[in-house]
């Protein structure tokens, strides 16, 4: 009488704050706050102040489960970060560990050391809201993000395409990773004295978060043992990523302004809330090199693959962008002002750029800074490859595995239209006892280039049972006989080759 919907995803455990019971009466009621991993980063972070019903708690004590204490303090880990694109490189004991990005090739620094998987907290009720105090403890956190692509050969979770404008200019570089994994760590606070110093001191036995000397207001400490330890609190989790990488690098300015006028367009082209798609710069908001847009719905909303699936929809992006940000999608006349607006729109307004959300970089946005990069992407198309090579690299890949001229005519007949190119070439099915030319791992379609050998009628009628028995295997079948009109097959298959130029 129970069962599961299709396509239900169990949601990852938020975390928690306790917030101690107030005597209300005769009762006491203790409560407990949850918040998403990437949120409670930050609003759970050591010795924050968390506002609940009329008062004023702080977070003093995290609450340490047996697995993460070990024999000599804390289990922590370490990290390796890029400083050019932000990509995470784990520190692994006993490991050759890289010197170098595993994704651009740049020279790796220091790591960061004593990495704490942050738990759940617990929090000291203090005082009050009064109605000044604040901008008086308003500190903020340095907090850092990272992405790591799944790189496994057996699974095609990384995809990579250019998007190139009507002239062949190369615009973009786009990195779509499935299931990517991605740290928020928190360094310590933004304006702590020592800025190498990384971290929060820790209380091993209980618990306690160390006090902030730095605190505009008198932080009262907690009753600390000698078993001390500096962690640096880090959350993790896997989200469907899109790393934006522009072809000739921008300024500090037209990436602030290119990141929410891609994020809000992609959320009006595919009717996504505001909380259901997230966008960072990497690898830091002070040099901003890339763009990082990730799906933070639970279970993801799978629109990131779109932008590669289909060759036209980031052009579709592109000219929703630009009418958001005021202007005239086709001829990119400056309109001023959004259609309900009762003044005009300088650089930047709640209209266009600006949000809650993005409020640090207000004085970076400025709409006019991305005009010409999004009318140029309007007539852009997108070439995706279906692994994590270029396209043109895994296409010569694909024609060196090729038994016949017939099926490199086939790939060139495939690229040229920019359609969605096979995963694999001469794809062994031994159950079947039959090599595929070409194969589409995840859509489980096998692909024939028929050559006049396979007009005979045995041939034909071997043919006939290898695809009885891939089908019973739940692989579909499609054949391009040399006879065959190619450009028919593929419009009857567009959900497989995309659509047709």
């Amino acid at each position: 009488s129970e069962g599961f919907l299709p396509g239900y995803n169990f949601p990852r455990l938020p975390l928690s704050a306790y917030i101690p019971g107030r005597r209300i009466g005769k009762n006491e009621r203790d409560e407990y706050l949850s918040r998403p991993r990437f949120l409670a980063i930050a609003e759970f972070g050591p010795r924050s102040i968390i506002y609940h019903e009329g008062s004023r708690y702080t977070v003093n004590r995290v609450i340490l489960p047996i697995d993460v204490q070990g024999d000599h303090g804390i289990l922590t880990s370490s990290a390796k970060l890029c400083p050019a694109c932000g990509y995470l490189h784990p520190v692994q004991e006993g490991v050759a560990n890289p010197d170098r990005c595993e994704q651009c090739n740049t020279l790796l620094e220091t790591p960061l050391s004593s990495l704490m998987r942050m738990q759940n907290v617990s929090t000291r009720r203090r005082d009050r809201i009064n109605s000044d105090e604040e901008e008086r403890t308003r500190m903020g956190y340095d907090l850092v993000t990272a992405v790591r692509l799944e790189r496994d050969p057996s699974r095609n979770t990384t995809r990579l395409a250019t998007v190139c404008a009507a002239d062949g200019r190369e615009l973009l570089r786009l990195t779509y990773g499935h299931a990517a994994t991605i740290w928020r760590i928190n360094k310590g606070w933004r304006r702590r004295k020592e800025p190498n110093i990384t971290g929060f001191v820790l209380d091993t036995e209980r618990g306690y978060w160390g006090h902030n000397e730095d605190a505009v207001e008198p932080d009262p400490e907690d009753p600390m043992s000698a078993s001390k330890q500096r962690v640096t609190p880090y959350v993790e989790d896997r989200r469907n990523c899109l790393l934006i990488e522009p072809a000739e690098p921008l300024s500090t300015a037209e990436m602030a302004s290119l990141q929410p006028a891609l994020k809000n367009a992609v959320q009006v082209r595919f009717q996504l809330e505001d909380s259901e798609l997230a966008a960072e710069p990497l690898p830091s908001p002070d040099e901003r090199k890339l763009i990082l847009l990730y799906e933070a719905a639970e279970g993801g909303a799978g629109v990131l693959r779109q932008l590669l699936d289909d060759p036209a929809a980031l052009g579709e992006v592109a000219g929703l962008a630009l009418r958001l940000c005021h202007f005239d999608p086709e001829t990119g006349d400056d309109q001023r002002r959004a259609p309900h607006a009762r003044e005009d729109c300088e650089a930047a307004c709640y209209d266009c750029l600006m949000s809650y959300g993005n409020q640090p970089d207000h004085r970076l946005l400025d709409r006019l800074q991305v005009r010409d990069l999004l009318l140029q992407l309007t007539g852009s198309v997108v070439k995706a490859s279906p692994v994590g090579l270029p396209r043109a690299e895994h296409v010569a890949r694909l024609k060196a595995l090729c038994d016949s001229d017939l099926e490199r005519e086939w790939l060139d007949f495939v690229d040229q239209r920019n359609l969605r190119l096979p995963d694999a070439a001469q794809h062994a099915r031994p159950d079947c006892h039959t090599v595929p030319d070409f194969f589409y791992s995840e859509q489980a379609v096998a692909v024939y280039i028929d050559g006049f050998y396979h007009t005979f009628e045995d041939v034909m009628a071997k043919d006939r049972h290898i695809t009885r028995c891939l089908e019973g295997a739940g692989v579909m079948v499609i054949r391009f006989g040399v006879q065959d009109s190619w450009p028919d097959i593929v419009q009857r298959h567009a959900w497989l080759f995309g659509a047709q130029p």
